[in-house]
């Protein structure tokens, strides 16, 4: 698959989640406008959530089917393209959310860090059968970075009950199952691209493993999501996304090295340069996010 087909299909998608989710933000805001509390309405129950959650799930659809024509070292970091549509939808969505000049330039480096992984990372993608994947389950560098993601988690959720979730809180949990999400669809992905190639359904019919990576796949989704709409209810779209981007792709990049191995198709040079890619986008989300709490914090002292 070519680079330039890869980041176009990425860009339509990236904007369709970003329509998503800023439509959920949308209606939640108004919601939050209602001075009678008794009178406000779940998630569920208002219909522009739920159209942002079409849009969203639809999004996810042509997701699946991308993600298993490119590497997962490939996919993860064109994910920060997102970031450039937030950007530019947020304050249609939200007036009082503005955009700024250091907002445009941290997300110039954004891209330029993006652009960096693209060009080197590796575009080997073969196709991996049930057998494999359990082999890369049971890699015991994949199982120490699970465990890792586990007490991660945990140390999270506890520190939250505690201390009371904050941005990083709800951002830094959605991004790690955002990271673990993506390494089981690609998987199922890979699956259901190995029977159509062999035109065989075995490993689906023989076996409740590709059940069981569908069912954790539609979990991870739906905690992701969860706490991700409660960080965008309390608080800007222009702060929640770009953390919840950093930590996503800090997750999903290891990840998909670690699982389906990939750094082994990378040479030296191509690995020195990936790694500077990520380096610069992970620059440029933590500029974006310093403007915004300069933008914001004033605001909530007043």
């Amino acid at each position: 698959m070519g680079v330039i087909y890869v980041i176009a299909c990425s860009l339509i998608l990236s904007f369709g989640a970003a329509v998503g989710i800023n439509i959920q933000k949308m209606s939640m805001n108004k919601e939050e406008q209602r001075r009678d509390e008794s009178l406000r309405r779940p998630p569920i129950q208002q219909p522009l959530w739920c159209l942002g959650m079409a849009i969203i799930i639809l999004d996810a659809c042509g997701d699946f089917v991308f993600i298993g024509m490119a590497p997962q070292s490939l996919l993860a970091p064109l994910g920060s393209l997102g970031l450039g549509w937030n950007i530019i939808l947020a304050p249609l969505f939200h007036p009082n959310e503005k955009v700024t000049r250091s907002i445009v330039l941290a997300t110039v480096v954004i891209y330029i860090g993006t652009i960096t992984t693209v060009i080197y990372a590796t575009d080997s993608t073969p196709t991996y059968d049930l057998e494999k994947i359990i082999q890369f389950a049971s890699n015991l560098h994949f199982i120490e970075y699970f465990i890792c993601c586990t007490v991660f988690q945990c140390c999270a959720f506890l520190h939250g009950n505690l201390r009371g979730y904050g941005i990083v809180h709800y951002c830094s949990i959605a991004g790690c199952f955002g990271g673990l999400c993506i390494i089981l669809a690609k998987s199922c992905s890979e699956l259901a691209k190995n029977a159509i190639i062999s035109k065989s359904t075995q490993d689906w019919t023989t076996s409740i493993i590709p059940s069981v990576l569908v069912f954790a796949m539609i979990a991870t989704v739906l905690i992701q999501m969860s706490f991700l709409n409660t960080g965008l209810a309390k608080f800007d779209a222009l702060v929640v996304v770009p953390v919840y981007q950093s930590f996503w792709n800090a997750f999903s990049i290891t990840g998909g090295l670690i699982f389906f191995q990939e750094y082994q198709y990378m040479k030296k040079v191509e690995g020195v340069m990936y790694s500077i890619g990520i380096f610069i986008t992970l620059i440029g989300v933590m500029l974006l996010v310093r403007q915004r709490k300069r933008v914001v914090l004033p605001t909530h002292i007043d």
